[in-house]
């Protein structure tokens, strides 16, 4: 399931024919985070003289190599600027109620060419139930799940002396990569070599 949430998060309204999208409520966060990677076309009103119309306060994304725009609307904060490239998870908003909207939520919804009569399925697309309820896109769980699996800064500095690795360079990017703090590793590294 890939959802602008990280966690649980409520469906409030699903999508149909008069529904173009899903309208979404956060549960355990109301952070809205990019569900691609690609350029922020939009990120502001849709209409900044008439704020209670439409998405409201909003972002489009078009995600790379497609045609596709994705829509995150009725924002009540928008991280992101026009232009920039956005990557999977990156956080762009803060759910909201602006805009032709009823209580705080956020309108998901995708068209190709930005056009509303190319609509695509954002179930399909998101793997979100189209259905009433609330569902838990798992990615908190995930984060943990490697967080508590990750070794402890002792073993990767005793790994560090071993030469598992590299050196210079190659070892600060290696472990950063890895989400450590190559700075950390080798305090412990000096102090294991004394």
């Amino acid at each position: 399931m890939n959802s602008p949430y990280m966690g649980k998060f409520r469906v409030s309204q699903q999508f149909k024919s008069t529904h173009d999208g899903l309208d979404l409520v956060g549960i355990d966060s109301k952070e809205i985070h990019s569900t691609v990677n690609g350029i922020v076309e939009r990120a502001g009103w849709e209409n900044p003289a008439n704020q209670n119309q439409g998405f409201g306060l909003y972002v489009r994304i078009r995600k790379d190599g497609t045609n596709e725009r994705y829509y995150f609307g009725h924002l009540s904060k928008v991280n992101v600027k026009v232009g920039e490239h956005v990557k999977i998870t990156q956080i762009i908003g803060i759910e909201g109620n602006t805009g032709y909207s009823f209580g705080s939520h956020c309108h998901y919804c995708c068209r190709n060419n930005a056009s509303k009569s190319e609509i695509r399925n954002i179930c399909n697309i998101s793997g979100i139930p189209n259905k009433l309820g609330i569902y838990d896109d798992g990615y908190v769980s995930r984060v943990n799940a490697a967080a508590s699996a990750r070794k402890s800064n002792d073993e990767i500095a005793r790994e560090v002396i071993k030469g598992k690795w590299g050196k210079g360079t190659e070892r600060k990017q290696r472990l950063t990569a890895a989400g450590y703090n190559p700075s950390e590793i080798q305090k412990i590294v000096n102090k294991l070599m004394k």
